[in-house]
This record gives structure tokens, C-alpha cells and sequence, in this order.
């Protein structure tokens, strides 16, 4: 169990047996799919006699270490607002289950999107942008209006009906 201090920029592990380490900040780097984190790390001392050490930190490693998004404030302070204010939560879920989930099911359950089979995030990628663009462009189409063209021309209005019909014919 680790606990945020912002004044100081780290975190303080507050495990089993009065053991009270430090995490502080050390770095910030990008990770394997470009997103940017913060890494907190404590010290192998601090770590060593701690009694849960196997289950905190697992076997292998003598420290503790935390990577964080660096947007990791904004998430929370959305989380807090979404637990404070249920009626406000209620009104976000219904909005997305107005316009999002119709997008997926429909992408799901008509268009086969079940499984991607291709190999590769960029394939993937190019998959899942060919069927959003076949789902919007099936929208777009129900909208276009359509302006019919007359193909048909007006015959002459007859004055007696008796008149010859095979002229027409």
C-alpha cells in the first residue's frame, strides 16, 4: 500500500511491520508505445527487512518502483467527480450508451469486427479506420437527399376515347 505525497513529489509504502519507505521521484521517460511516465523507485535498504518485501516487490528485485502517466492527476480528479456527483456519472453513461455503444455493436454484430485478422498494431490500425469508414459512410448515404430525375414524358390528353388507339401503339 503506497500513499501520494504531492508537497514532496513521492510516495511513502506504508506496508506491514512499521516499515515506512520512501519513494521519491527519480525520472521521466517514454515508454514502448509513447506514452510519457514518472518513475518512483525506492532505496534497496529501505526495502531490505521489510517482512511483505517477496509480495511487494517479488522475489528478484530488492526495491520497490512505480511508473506512473504523467496525466495521473487529471484521471484522478475525474474519478472524484464521478464518485461525488452520482447523478452527473448517471448522465455521462447514458450519454455514451446513446453514441458510442451503438457504434460498436453495430460494428460487432453487422460488420464482423469481432476479431481483426491481420498482424501488426499498423494493420490492425488500417482495419479498424476501413470499417469506421464504411460505418460512416453507410450514415452519410442515408442523408444525402435524392432528387429523382422525370424520365417519363406526359402523353397528350385524348378528347374522345374512341379515337384510334393503334396510332399510339
Amino acid at each position: 500500500m503506497v500513499r501520494l505525497i504531492v508537497e514532496k513529489n513521492q510516495y511513502e509504502c506504508l506496508q506491514a511491520g512499521g516499515n515506512c519507505a520512501i519513494l521519491p521521484y527519480k525520472s521521466t521517460h517514454t515508454d514502448s508505445k509513447g506514452y510519457q511516465k514518472k518513475t518512483y523507485r525506492s532505496s534497496e535498504s529501505d526495502c531490505k527487512h521489510c517482512p511483505v518485501r517477496a509480495q511487494c516487490c517479488g522475489r528478484v528485485s530488492k526495491f520497490k518502483k512505480l511508473d506512473e502517466i504523467i496525466h495521473k492527476p487529471l484521471y484522478d480528479r475525474m474519478h472524484q467527480k464521478l464518485t461525488d456527483n452520482k447523478a452527473y456519472h448517471r448522465r455521462l453513461v447514458k450519454s455514451r450508451s446513446s453514441t458510442v455503444e451503438p457504434v460498436l455493436g453495430t460494428l460487432i454484430n453487422h460488420q464482423n469486427m469481432k476479431r481483426i485478422n491481420s498482424r501488426g498494431m499498423a494493420q490492425a490500425n488500417k482495419h479498424v479506420l476501413m470499417a469506421a469508414l464504411s460505418y460512416n459512410l453507410k450514415k452519410l448515404l442515408k442523408f444525402i437527399r435524392k432528387n429523382p430525375t422525370i424520365m417519363a414524358q406526359g402523353m397528350p390528353q385524348l378528347k374522345d376515347c374512341s379515337c384510334h388507339l393503334e396510332t399510339f401503339f
